[in-house]
């Protein structure tokens, strides 16, 4: 008779084990918000580099326009589950066919994809606007194991910036530079800049420890956005290797600075 009870209460521990498991499942179904700098800590501890999040997009655009961005991650475990979560600095978010909007925030309603497409208004008033997202590459086998998760940009922070500026004006009214695209990225690289006034510049790619790695720009540049690539060589002409990288633009009177990361 104890037998039976404790193989009882065991079974009865073991159900309840897996009630857990599964509500824990189908409350991330629909979408988390709040992840945006923390991660999907309930799927892994920490982010996992081979795990890529991209976000494509208009980065210039007028005051109250809407444009569309699409959130995409790839690698990790080799199925089709996925979730994101991307945090607005500024504007309106409107949900698109997989997704659903909370407050400042944009996340999955559909775990079935690994793309997830939204509109976003710009604020009515001109201005640098950004996103921070993080997206999961989940395996499909309905827990929480298994899973792999990453930031935009590779890191917490990393912002999408988005230049908010009047028609006709935005491109010369300030010196800026924007994420190279595609970040992370393998082949090669685009860099959009912009400058106030003709003036020389210098761009060049750092590695983490500040050395100098590429050198993309030196001399005198018009006013107005530029546009360089970058295919991974470096000024020795070799190959750079994976990790993180800084694009640094360096004008008469700024300095401005974002991360890049390379993978293979």
């Amino acid at each position: 008779m104890a037998r039976t009870r404790s193989l009882l209460r065991g079974a009865a521990a073991a159900l309840i084990a897996v009630a857990v498991a599964r509500s824990r499942s189908l409350a991330s179904q629909d979408g988390r918000t709040g992840r945006t700098t923390s991660g999907c800590a309930c799927h892994a501890s920490s982010p996992t580099s081979s795990v890529l999040v991209t976000i494509t997009g208009p980065q210039i655009v007028a005051p109250s326009s809407t444009h569309q961005y699409t959130v995409k991650v790839s690698g990790g475990p080799s199925a089709t589950a996925g979730g994101f979560d991307l945090l607005e600095s500024a504007g309106t978010l409107v949900a698109g066919a997989n997704d659903r909007v909370s407050g400042s925030e944009v996340t999955h309603s559909n775990p079935s994809s690994r793309s997830w497409t939204f509109s976003w208004t710009a604020p009515a008033t001109t201005g640098s606007q950004n996103f921070l997202a993080v997206a999961l590459a989940a395996n499909g086998n309905g827990s929480d194991t298994g899973d792999q998760y990453n930031f935009y940009g590779g890191a917490s922070g990393t912002k999408f910036v988005i230049a908010v500026s009047t028609v006709g004006v935005a491109e010369t009214a300030r010196a800026w530079l924007a994420p190279p695209t595609p970040n992370p990225c393998r082949r090669e690289t685009e860099i959009d800049f912009s400058l106030a006034a003709p003036e020389p510049v210098q761009l060049e790619v750092l590695d983490i420890a500040g050395r100098r790695v590429a050198t993309l720009v030196r001399g005198a540049r018009p006013a107005g956005r530029q546009s360089v690539r970058w295919d991974r060589r470096g000024d020795d002409g070799t190959r750079a290797a994976s990790g993180v990288y800084f694009v640094r633009l360096v004008d008469a009177t700024e300095s401005f600075k974002t991360r890049l990361l390379v993978v293979d």
